[in-house]
């Protein structure tokens, strides 16, 4: 008898660790039905989260399409909306690099919103925060696709402040001795890509833009 008592608390005992071990290696996160605060912040509650590894325009950001501009980080945020509407979304932090608000992968179901936001051409890779992450891969499928289509921002030019954002600064190099300073030709920049310059020449006026702002 005692020693079955015996083999019974070490069984609860181990099953205890288990549970504690299991907590503590959770990681924070929320789930429910969020508001959205812009194209990606999310609030649950009183809580906070970023989706991870995109920037969305902020509000206030213009996107140009044409000789048409308009409220992008407006339309992002409607996006947004109107992808999560009437769904339960689950977030799981997956970076503490922030934490205010939490950079968070979001789901509805087994669906990624991040993924749904790029393909809408809604947001872009933040290279800063998904550099060397798995999932940094399919982001950039999915940004390229949108790029392709001319969806959402796509359409004309991003906002050079949101390009600026979701670029990772290249290293300055330090100048040898002997050698002459090299005055960069983008004028301390920290990027050398200008997205929206390269859709400069196909930027025509769009009906299915008229439209959506119409909505």
């Amino acid at each position: 008898m005692k020693k079955l008592l015996l083999i019974l608390a070490i069984a609860t005992g181990l099953a205890s660790a288990q549970a504690s071990n299991n907590a503590a290696s959770a990681a924070p996160g929320a789930a429910g039905f969020p508001d959205v605060l812009q194209g990606d912040q999310l609030r649950f509650g009183n809580m906070v989260v970023e989706l991870f590894g995109i920037r969305a325009p902020r509000p206030g950001m213009i996107c140009r399409a044409g000789s048409v501009e308009f409220q992008c980080g407006a339309a992002a945020a409607q996006a947004l909306d109107r992808i999560i509407e009437n769904y339960a979304v689950a977030c799981q932090q997956v970076s503490v690099s922030q934490l205010f608000p939490m950079l968070t992968e979001c789901r509805m179901g087994q669906t990624d919103i991040n993924r749904l936001l790029l393909r809408a051409g809604w947001a872009i890779v933040d290279m800063n925060s998904c550099d060397g992450n798995p999932n940094c891969l399919t982001y950039l499928a999915d940004q390229a696709q949108a790029r392709e289509n001319r969806k959402g921002m796509w359409m004309g030019d991003l906002p050079h402040e949101l390009v600026a954002l979701a670029a990772k600064p290249e290293p300055i190099d330090t100048d040898l001795p002997g050698e002459e300073t090299d005055i960069a030709s983008n004028d301390g920049a920290p990027f050398n890509i200008n997205l929206a310059a390269e859709l400069e020449q196909a930027n025509k006026p769009d009906k299915t833009l008229l439209s959506f702002l119409m909505r």
